[in-house]
């Protein structure tokens, strides 16, 4: 599978996040997520952000749990 490191800002920016979330590595999503979380915990974002934030955040964990189960078969 390729993979590619993207940042933050670039998954937040996307309009089709499941596309790019398919080509992010475990590694690199797990960063992104502890990103997303330090971001949304800091109180900063202007409600709409932080609400998109976290449906960014829910997509992320369910790629890294997609990756999970499939290095567990």
């Amino acid at each position: 599978m390729n993979t590619k490191a993207i940042t933050l800002d670039d998954l937040l920016a996307e309009k089709k996040p499941e596309a790019l979330l398919k080509e992010v590595s475990f590694e690199n999503g797990l960063k992104l997520l502890e990103e997303l979380v330090v971001r949304v915990e800091s109180g900063s974002l202007a409600l709409d952000k932080a609400v998109s934030s976290y449906e960014r955040g829910v997509g992320l964990i369910e790629h890294l749990k997609n990756h999970l189960s499939g290095a567990e078969e």
